[in-house]
């Protein structure tokens, strides 16, 4: 059997009990799969992801790291980019990239904001990666959506997290800006080999390069086959909004 970094077995989703959002989640990923979540607004994505990351606790089940409890995780093998993205926007794009390189940093380091030689060459070559060499001292805020993202793509390439949740970042996205934060999203997937879990409210996009597609139907979270893809969607088309 193939080896698993992620691992939800029985899981309800929500804040109350009795009202779970999401019932029973099942769900398992490997290393280098990129697996895509879609749903109508409202059900519970972001939840979801946010109880994923160990930031909501959820109401029943088990959830397995790599093998281990997720309150046992290492700090920073879990990235998560939320909609809002979470950058500090009159920072400076080598700053918040910097950012997702802390995590591994010593309790000195963070402490001081001593960036040790690797973390500076890290935070440099991500953000030659994602094409914004040339914002490197450039206030995030004026920068466009676009850029924002591939800020917030090279802060998690940065981190090297075993596992990265993307909440809608291909959201409000032109399609070239798209498929350029598409290709970053893969290559993490392949040279890193993180496992990737993505919402994106566009099925047709993500149908082009997700490994998998779940679906929220109700309160659970369902496979879906070739089939209901086919009976679903056209012929695929990349692009944004």
């Amino acid at each position: 059997m193939p080896r698993t970094v992620l691992d939800v077995s029985g899981v309800d989703i929500g804040f109350v009990e009795s009202h779970p959002l999401i019932e029973d989640v099942t769900l398992h990923i490997s290393p280098g799969e990129i697996v895509g979540v879609i749903g109508r607004s409202g059900m519970g994505k972001t939840t979801l992801m946010r109880t994923i990351a160990g930031l909501t606790p959820s109401l029943s089940g088990n959830i397995l790291f790599d093998g281990m409890p997720l309150s046992s995780a290492n700090r920073g093998s879990i990235g998560l980019i939320p909609q809002k993205l979470g950058l500090v926007r009159h920072q400076s794009v080598g700053y918040n990239v910097l950012m997702g390189a802390l995590p591994r940093a010593s309790f000195v380091q963070t402490l001081f904001s001593i960036p040790s030689r690797e973390m500076r060459d890290a935070t440099r070559e991500a953000i030659h990666a994602v094409g914004l060499h040339d914002k490197s001292l450039e206030s995030v805020n004026k920068l466009s959506g676009g850029q924002q993202r591939r800020v917030a793509i090279a802060r998690s390439m940065v981190q090297s997290p075993k596992m990265l949740l993307a909440d809608e970042c291909l959201g409000e996205l032109d399609a070239d800006t798209a498929r350029e934060i598409i290709d970053l999203l893969r290559g993490l997937a392949e040279v890193q080999r993180s496992a990737i879990l993505i919402v994106d409210h566009n099925p047709v996009r993500a149908r082009t390069f997700c490994d998998r597609l779940l679906e929220l139907r109700g309160k659970k979270l369902l496979p879906m086959s070739d089939d209901e893809i086919s009976d679903q969607l056209s012929l695929p088309q990349l692009g944004g909004e």
